[in-house]
């Protein structure tokens, strides 16, 4: 009728026009973070990656000796062991202190006892109950080890500590593999230049013994710190300061802290390394 009211009429979006927009926008705004994430990310981990290589390189190459590296570690350890063994209160923490002390003054012998002559004794116990130790193999898996029960404490220390001897573990993996290797090939080199395989047995063994004598120039009978380089560079190889300790570590079979005639007879008769 003429006297009806008539209402105003307001243009509705469909509900999934809506959706799809606020969609749209959400994803907008999204993509900016997911890129600034991801570039941060990038970014820790190049920078990671670039202080990993200065660390290695200074073990490697620089003035960081790997053999102290272990030996704080192994110190860490023992001091860790022997505070935690003064807890009166809890019978399992002291048996678990007492187990870290042991390992710790273990990882500072592993070090130390080829610079101590007094200590070969207790090499050659070692070498016969736990003759993996005496392998740098056996030793960076024995540091992953006390490293991993460190982590497993989740305490600030445990953790600091635990990746420190994973990463002591891992440097002498690696160091000594290389070490293991220019060995090797300095073997290999020998044999060429010397032709060693065209020589009889008696011959090739009178051969080595004046090598040797050649490059022992204090006539110790033994090759020391100063020796083993220049016979080395001899043969084509040049090893850093801490491939230098895990070599002597290698030809060292019984634990003298000097590489004796018969080692390097061996070692140059091609024999197998002892890192594994």
């Amino acid at each position: 009728s003429a006297n009806s009211l008539t209402l105003p009429t307001t243009k509705m979006e469909p509900e999934g026009e809506e959706a799809k927009t606020s969609l749209i926008g959400q994803i907008g705004k999204a993509i900016p973070i997911g890129s600034i994430g991801s570039a941060i990310a990038r970014s820790s981990l190049d920078t990671l990656k670039a202080e990993g290589s200065k660390v290695a390189d200074m073990i490697t190459k620089g003035p960081l000796s790997l053999t102290l590296m272990c030996m704080l570690g192994g110190a860490l350890t023992a001091l860790s062991g022997f505070f935690g063994m003064l807890n009166l209160l809890s019978p399992f923490d002291i048996l678990a202190s007492a187990y870290n002390l042991v390992f710790g003054l273990m990882m500072i012998f592993l070090e130390v006892h080829q610079k101590i002559g007094a200590l070969s004794f207790l090499h050659r116990k070692i070498e016969y109950w736990m003759r993996i130790l005496t392998t740098l193999t056996g030793r960076s898996l024995f540091y992953f080890y006390v490293g991993s029960l460190f982590l497993s404490k989740w305490t600030f220390f445990g953790m600091l500590l635990g990746m420190y001897l994973c990463a002591c573990g891992f440097f002498s993996f690696v160091v000594g593999k290389s070490a293991a290797d220019k060995l090797g090939a300095a073997a290999e080199m020998g044999e060429e230049q010397f032709e060693l395989n065209d020589m009889e047995s008696g011959e090739k063994a009178e051969f080595i013994k004046q090598k040797f004598d050649e490059f022992d120039v204090d006539g110790s009978g033994m090759l020391d710190a100063k020796e083993l380089p220049n016979l080395l560079q001899n043969l084509g190889q040049t090893l850093s300061k801490s491939e230098l300790e895990s070599a002597y570590h290698i030809l060292d079979t019984n634990g003298s802290g000097k590489i004796e005639y018969s080692e390097f007879k061996e070692w140059l008769s091609g024999r197998d390394l002892n890192f594994v």
